[in-house]
């Protein structure tokens, strides 16, 4: 697993690059749609400080449109992300050039509106929209298109040396960002598992079990964790290492099998021990739920060597 603030700006909780590398190589992007391309064309007016507050801005600006155009799934087919300080993209799997065109003329206006109402007046952000096909594949090829458009745009017709050989050194970008992601992604998701049950380890649990509990604390809906801890480890053990693997593995699919799809089970620093996160369940689901892990566990054990 990939820790999901890993993959988010921190200022507005959109996709960052990685972030955007993570939904194209899970294909959210689907076969065909448009991306729209939000950026400052009077960059120089801009500190970190105020670049900071227009992404919070647009980030505000964003759920509210959300809210005002639902239609269908619409909130889950949009992908915001923040790739520079002052720049977004907005990518609409399936989108048709028309119904991007119209959610992104809707956005800038109340952008701006709500720009001019925290005393944001004087900045000039616009927006354009290019249609992706075939790219949303590969995520290299994708952010190909990504950099190379947005150059483009800033360079209008003029070809020459100079531009040339910046889109050249995008090219060899977006190559190497793509395999740097490949590589943090795999040194990230080997921090956070455990290699003998084939579940999240407990680091894993422990950012996992805090953000959950904000979330139910936040939705003020009950929240249960479950300490789970197996017997005769040490019998498997004393036939070899290699078979006492083998058991908390089988251990781990059996738990895993019976929890529920928002529930999240992570083996417990070491031995046989396990932690189960089971969000919306108070302490009588959480007993039932228990009993059955326990009375499963049970059953099948008695048929294991």
């Amino acid at each position: 697993m990939l820790n999901q603030n890993f993959c988010l700006d921190k200022a507005t909780g959109f996709l960052n690059l990685f972030g955007l590398i993570k939904a194209v190589k899970a294909k959210k992007l689907g076969e065909q749609g448009c991306i729209v391309f939000f950026y400052v064309e009077n960059l120089e007016s801009l500190t970190y400080e105020r670049s900071l507050e227009c992404a919070k801005i647009f980030r505000s600006t964003f759920d509210t449109l959300v809210q005002t155009l639902r239609t269908g799934d619409l909130e889950w087919r949009l992908i915001p992300a923040r790739i520079i300080d002052h720049d977004f993209v907005l990518i609409y799997p399936g989108g048709t050039g028309a119904e991007t065109e119209d959610l992104a003329g809707h956005l800038k206006t109340q952008f701006y509106a709500n720009l001019e109402k925290a005393g944001f007046g004087g900045q000039i952000y616009n927006y354009y929209i290019l249609p992706y096909r075939e790219e949303g594949k590969d995520p290299a090829a994708f952010l190909r298109l990504l950099f190379l458009s947005q150059i483009n745009s800033a360079q209008g017709e003029e070809e020459g040396e100079f531009l040339r050989s910046v889109k050249s050194l995008i090219v060899n970008l977006s190559e190497h960002i793509c395999q740097s992601y490949g590589l943090l992604s795999q040194a990230h998701n080997l921090a956070l598992s455990d290699d003998i049950s084939g579940l999240p380890n407990h680091r894993a649990a422990e950012s996992i079990l805090e953000e959950k509990l904000n979330k139910s604390l936040e939705a003020q809906e009950p929240f249960s964790i479950l300490f789970i801890d197996g017997d005769n480890l040490k019998q498997y053990n004393d036939l070899s290492y290699q078979r006492g693997n083998l058991m908390i593995r089988h251990l781990a699919e059996l738990l895993a099998g019976q929890l529920r799809r928002d529930d999240f089970l992570a083996r417990w620093f070491s031995g046989d021990e396990f932690l189960a996160v089971l969000p919306g369940a108070d302490r009588e689901e959480a007993f039932r739920i228990g009993e059955r892990l326990r009375s499963v566990v049970e059953t099948a054990t008695k048929h294991w060597p």
